[in-house]
């Protein structure tokens, strides 16, 4: 009983904070270049340092909760995009196995098992992305 309620703890306090982090977008950015601005400086990286104002300046100046949603789910799109092509990918690697075991050709056979071990491991990574875009989409609205 102990562990689930210190398991829906850390649920609710990681809801929170990603929610939190969501809602200040722009403020988040903006703090993320500054510490980047900072180190860049006492490593002495001028061109660094350089770029990094500039790209504060782009977040101060066009940086909005819209534009942060928009990219929120541009981000969704893409990894959806993503996770489709890579379900394509499998299902044409699945059918190239059939025809080599059909055909008996055991080194067909070893390379068609590798890559679709290959391509479905890809798909669960991005599927875990997807997971965590859409999460992160969810908090910002």
């Amino acid at each position: 009983m102990k562990k689930l309620v210190t398991v829906l703890a850390v649920v609710a306090s990681l809801g929170v904070m990603a929610s939190a982090q969501a809602a200040q977008g722009c403020a988040a950015k903006e703090a993320a270049l500054e510490k980047q601005i900072k180190i860049a400086e006492q490593y002495g990286n001028a061109y660094k340092v350089a770029g990094l104002k500039q790209a504060l300046a782009e977040v101060k100046a066009h940086c909005t909760d819209a534009s942060v949603l928009a990219d929120a789910q541009k981000k969704v799109q893409k990894l959806e995009k993503k996770l489709a092509e890579k379900r394509d990918d499998i299902a044409e690697v699945q059918s190239d196995l059939r025809e080599a075991k059909a055909k008996g050709k055991a080194d067909k056979i070893a390379k068609y098992q590798r890559k679709l071990a290959e391509k479905q491991a890809d798909l669960r990574e991005i599927q875990q992305e997807l997971n965590q875009a859409r999460a992160e989409l969810a908090a910002l609205k």
